[in-house]
């Protein structure tokens, strides 16, 4: 009994020694009597940081938990860095591959093959086409009368032709040189033309594709059947009233071939000559935005130019210099 009495009160006089000693200071007065650690190379205060498991008590100063992540600025500077690398190696590509083709030529830079190997890997001719852009940026027209383009590994090299600038279908139309306005785009097909001569689009272009194929395909941009007899009193009375019916249900650059007998003959002769591509051309050749700013070039080939692997097609200008190299 006297043994475990005696065992409490040690143990009650330990706890309360313990209890004063925290009061007191404790573990924090015990740090503050201590001058230097000798087990760390640097003291506390002056190290500028902390690890994550340190007590904030003990290393009041820095958390380095996100030093181990990259900063945002340098992950900008490092994209921005790569960026510029790309568009360093690109630039020297190209270059490289001006010196390996020929003497550059001044339009280099502004006057571009397309992209797509789409139309150059086409084995129908008439289905087989290269595009040439010209860059909106450009000071002026560029004409590229006498230009050429040539294959790289077989040696095949073909002409550009002239272009009749207002088309006409069954007339002697009148071929000139081809010049390309800033923003303009020449698809060059290898086959004979559908209508015999190449030409620059216009508003009525659409016309074109109704009876003969294109590729690509012509645009459907042409004024509607509305727009080219429109409904007033005066056309009322002219036309009929079932003339104005048939044309609801017209499609613009479409030749109406099952006009109904309900119309009048002067509808009728009126729908077949307006609602046509020259009748079209002559409603609207005045207009200032009769003319697009595309063209249809055809080199009359009988068979496939370029090849449907691999090849490098270089557009030459009339001095023979290079303007662009497609590499595909």
């Amino acid at each position: 009994m006297f043994r475990q009495v005696l065992f409490w009160l040690i143990a009650f006089i330990v706890i309360l020694l313990i209890i004063m000693w925290v009061i007191g200071g404790g573990p924090r007065r015990a740090y503050q009597q201590v001058t230097s650690f000798d087990i760390l190379p640097f003291k506390p205060t002056e190290a500028g940081f902390r690890l994550p498991w340190q007590p904030v008590e003990l290393f009041p100063t820095i958390d380095i938990t996100q030093a181990f992540q990259p900063a945002k600025d340098d992950l900008a500077d490092e994209q921005y860095q790569l960026a510029e690398l790309e568009a360093e190696y690109e630039r020297l590509s190209r270059e490289a591959s001006m010196r390996t083709f020929g003497s550059p030529s001044p339009h280099t830079g502004t006057v571009a093959i397309v992209r797509d190997a789409i139309g150059v890997r086409a084995s129908d001719p008439h289905e087989e086409y290269v595009q040439i852009a010209v860059d909106y940026k450009a000071k002026g027209v560029v004409d590229i009368t006498g230009w050429s383009l040539e294959s790289a590994l077989t040696g095949t090299k073909v002409y550009l032709p002239g272009i009749a600038s207002s088309f006409v279908m069954g007339a002697a139309n009148v071929i000139g040189s081809a010049t390309l306005q800033p923003g303009g785009l020449a698809i060059v097909t290898t086959a004979q033309s559908p209508v015999g001569a190449s030409f620059r689009e216009n508003m009525c272009s659409g016309y074109l594709d109704q009876f003969q194929e294109f590729r690509p395909q012509l645009g459907n941009a042409c004024p509607s059947p509305s727009s080219v007899l429109p409904l007033t009193e005066e056309n009322l009375v002219r036309y009929g009233d079932a003339c104005f019916d048939v044309i609801n249900y017209l499609s613009a650059c479409r030749f109406p071939q099952d006009i109904p007998d309900t119309v009048t003959p002067a509808c009728r002769a009126f729908l077949t000559d307006a609602l046509s591509y020259n009748g079209c051309v002559n409603r609207n050749r005045t207009s200032r935005s009769f003319e697009t700013n595309r063209w249809r070039m055809y080199l009359g080939g009988q068979g496939e130019i370029w090849r449907n692997s691999h090849d490098a097609i270089r557009l030459l200008d009339a001095q023979g210099r290079t303007v662009d190299v497609f590499v595909y």
